[in-house]
């Protein structure tokens, strides 16, 4: 039995292959991408995910978001600080209470991952 190739055995059409994967991947090694994947990388954490659904909403301070995540201070603390350092989320004083909201850079990724929990429950 012949066994089946998904490379091409002819040099010049192997050359041709290898030119159209080089083209296809080079987006790996952009900014962009590199961007895109930090930005997946920070929201696969539950409760950073959490926070930002929160913030889509309206500004929170912290407090709100420890209760409603039930964690520890120091956790949410924690978990904020790692949106801030990639500029998903700005922070503010009132009175004496840190509050947060979404960055403009993170609105729209935050709306399409809301319309798509929102469309799997229907």
């Amino acid at each position: 039995m012949q066994q089946r190739r998904c490379c091409p055995a002819d040099c010049a059409v192997k050359s041709d292959w290898e030119k159209e994967l080089q083209t296809e991947t080079a987006v790996f090694q952009t900014n962009k991408f590199r961007d895109a994947n930090t930005v997946f990388k920070v929201l696969s954490h539950p409760s950073r995910l959490k926070i930002m659904m929160m913030l889509l909403n309206r500004d929170h301070c912290v407090c709100e978001l420890i209760y409603v995540l039930k964690e520890k201070q120091n956790l949410v603390s924690y978990n904020l600080g790692i949106l801030k350092k990639h500029r998903m989320i700005e922070s503010y004083n009132r009175s004496k209470h840190k509050y947060y909201k979404l960055n403009d850079n993170a609105i729209d990724i935050i709306r399409l991952i809301k319309n798509l929990t929102e469309n799997r429950q229907q």
